[in-house]
């Protein structure tokens, strides 16, 4: 981070280029906030900008800030009321005023950009967007904070431990520490899981150490079917399965044997888990 330390004695040497290195230090740190949002090509609020109808065909949007093309500007609320085809749309005003130096030059030297909303024809460039293209930027920020693509992995038992098959698809979230866990498996020998009331957990497969949580956490696999099974012993009819990812990482389902009449049969889960 850049930084000038101005506890030196001697009289500090103030020049442009003093005044130039301050404000690259504040502009790089707004950006590189920013940043953890978007990267400026879309058009993020920051604060404020709270948009409603307060009267039908018409849009309000209040005060606030918002981060555009690498840039943080000050938004004035207003409120349009569009006709035809027009939009409610972000206007950008670039403005300056002048500097006389010390040798009789002038120069437009102080600049700004603010914005506010008027109604037009929708367009995207440097200086409009329609307001309904900006994003919050908590909502970036979230998809940004988490695996946007899913992990797998492919499952397959032996057949004495029922012949599971199916993929596992996994991803994380880094806000709030927690695993999204689906999958869709078959027990395409079913007969072969231990008979009641034996039933025990089988290992499915095992996850990277920084998809493992710190305790054991429980969760509910279900049978794919509109209706129930029965058990091997014609007793008990079953709809929910035991599951658990334990703290080494490895997923465990409590496998039934169903009634002798049901050689395979399929289940699902959709959980997610925390990982703290």
């Amino acid at each position: 981070m850049k930084a000038i330390d101005f506890s030196h004695s001697g009289g500090f040497p103030l020049t442009q280029d003093e005044l130039d290195y301050l404000q690259q230090a504040y502009t790089e740190c707004i950006n590189a906030l920013a940043a953890m949002g978007s990267d400026g090509s879309t058009p993020m609020i920051i604060s404020g900008m709270t948009v409603s109808t307060p009267t039908p065909g018409s849009t309000a949007v209040t005060d606030g800030w918002f981060f555009y093309n690498g840039e943080m500007i000050r938004f004035t609320g207003a409120i349009v009321a569009p006709t035809g085809t027009d939009v409610p749309l972000v206007h950008i005003t670039p403005s300056s005023s002048s500097l006389t130096y010390y040798d009789g030059s002038s120069f437009n030297a102080v600049l700004n950009k603010t914005a506010t909303l008027v109604a037009g024809a929708s367009v995207t460039d440097a200086t409009n967007f329609p307001i309904g293209d900006a994003v919050l930027f908590q909502l970036i920020f979230g998809l940004n904070g988490r695996e946007s693509a899913w992990n797998s992995l492919s499952i397959t038992t032996a057949t004495g431990l029922g012949n599971v098959a199916g993929v596992l698809y996994y991803k994380k979230n880094w806000l709030n520490n927690t695993l999204h866990l689906r999958a869709s498996l078959t027990a395409n020998a079913a007969q072969n899981f231990n008979a009641s009331p034996g039933a025990v957990l089988y290992l499915m497969t095992s996850l990277p150490s920084e998809y493992i949580p710190v305790t054991n956490a429980y969760f509910t696999t279900y049978y794919y079917g509109p209706n129930l099974f029965k058990d091997d012993l014609g007793v008990a009819w079953v709809k929910q399965l035991t599951s658990v990812l334990n703290n080494t990482g490895q997923i465990y389902i409590n496998f039934i044997k169903p009634d002798a009449a049901i050689s395979a049969y399929s289940v699902i889960f959709n959980t997610i888990i925390p990982l703290d």
